[in-house]
């Protein structure tokens, strides 16, 4: 039975997730919060949509035995590649995904439309997609950017290198300047988007589907009448397949706030 003090489910390859989650936290501080990220199988970009399905489906089996009473898929590959599967296995469960939250962001404010993304991302088409299908006319240049989710969960948020590797990926888009929005097609680029923006300058708004799908989930779980009544404080639990040492560290830093429940399960 899935009851309004239930917590919500959000998921993704690895710490890009948690900028959903700090979404959440912000304009839903009444809500629990359960996030899986499988962080001893990243990079989810590079796999084959076959193993991305299969990795999904054990995350969302995990996630519905936590009784979760919506799930947000907080990663775009995910919601590229295996929604559909998503979809199936939780039934009359509400989920969001990134990608069409961050579509309608986009086309709401401009037509000249660039994403950036991992590769799996990219080659799937499905933002071009997703866009198209909104606004028929409007322009999208894409850029698959492979190094930024290694460099964010390496905590290289602030390094010198990651100011170099980006600029590398995005100068042609600001040489051409064909493109007035920008839309961080990967949860994890939330977490470097300062970099991003200081290189593509003031004219070209940066785009964050994290805000939007939380947009979405409140007014999801409001139509349904499962907002959690109780004014007491979130409780938030996070579980992890790995934690590598610099995780715990950063994931407190971006969230402002303690990963007290902080767990390694196996889904496997």
């Amino acid at each position: 039975m899935i009851y309004s003090s239930n917590p919500i489910g959000v998921f993704d390859s690895g710490i890009g997730g948690l900028s959903v989650v700090k979404s959440i936290m912000q304009k839903l501080p009444h809500e629990d919060i359960i996030y899986f990220g499988d962080i001893a199988r990243i990079p989810y970009g590079s796999k084959s949509d076959s193993t991305i399905k299969k990795f999904t489906e054990q995350t969302v089996r995990f996630l519905l035995k936590q009784e979760v009473k919506a799930i947000i898929i907080a990663c775009n590959t995910i919601s590229a590649v295996a929604k559909d599967t998503v979809l199936q296995l939780a039934g009359n469960i509400p989920v969001i995904d990134v990608i069409s939250a961050g579509t309608k962001a986009s086309c709401a404010i401009s037509n000249k439309i660039g994403v950036i993304a991992t590769p799996a991302t990219i080659n799937s088409n499905a933002y071009p997609r997703a866009i198209h299908q909104i606004n028929p006319q409007a322009e999208v240049y894409t850029k698959a950017c492979a190094l930024f989710v290694p460099l964010v969960e390496e905590g290289f948020i602030e390094h010198p290198a990651l100011e170099l590797i980006a600029r590398e990926y995005l100068q042609d888009m600001v040489d051409q300047q064909r493109i007035d929005s920008l839309v961080l097609g990967c949860t994890h680029y939330p977490l470097i988007s300062k970099t991003i923006a200081k290189i593509m300058g003031d004219k070209v708004t940066i785009i964050d589907p994290a805000i939007t799908a939380c947009e979405e989930l409140i007014a999801k779980l409001t139509q349904n009448n499962s907002l959690n009544p109780h004014p007491t404080e979130g409780v938030y639990k996070f579980y992890v397949t790995d934690i590598p040492v610099k995780f715990q560290a950063i994931g407190e830093l971006f969230l402002n706030h303690p990963m007290e429940h902080l767990e390694v399960v196996s889904v496997e």
